[in-house]
């Protein structure tokens, strides 16, 4: 074998390891974000303990549920838009609507209950 033959080789060998490294990692790194997010979801944590900031909300008529993930998200009451969106299509509240209004909610409270209240089964709903 001559040296361009070995180099070849070589260099061959080398690039199948960084491919192979590269999918293991990236694989990694994808359980380790899928896993996360599904323990969010599921784990449904308040954003803070206690008492927490009560914050108004708005909910108008044709309120899409990802636009109102969003809103909570900005408002800091959950904190992430997509988890508490997942958290809403895998919910009982999903078969029911959004009831519009003006909403008292606290930072302390988690995903099921802010959907209780917005679907009108809690009692701190204020009528505009």
């Amino acid at each position: 074998m001559d040296v361009k033959q070995l180099l070849g080789a070589v260099s061959a060998t080398i690039i199948k390891i960084v491919v192979a490294v590269i999918i293991i990692v990236s694989v990694f790194r994808l359980a380790v974000y899928a896993y996360d997010f599904g323990y969010q979801v599921f784990a449904d944590m308040p954003v803070s303990e206690g008492e927490g900031r009560i914050v108004s909300v708005e909910i108008s008529e044709g309120l899409e549920n990802r636009e109102l993930a969003k809103m909570l998200e900005q408002k800091g009451l959950v904190n992430d838009a997509n988890v508490f969106y997942i958290y809403d299509l895998l919910s009982d509240y999903r078969e029911k609507k959004l009831k519009p209004g003006t909403y008292e909610l606290s930072t302390a409270m988690n995903a099921e209950e802010i959907l209780a209240i917005l679907c009108d089964e809690g009692e701190e709903q204020k009528e505009k």
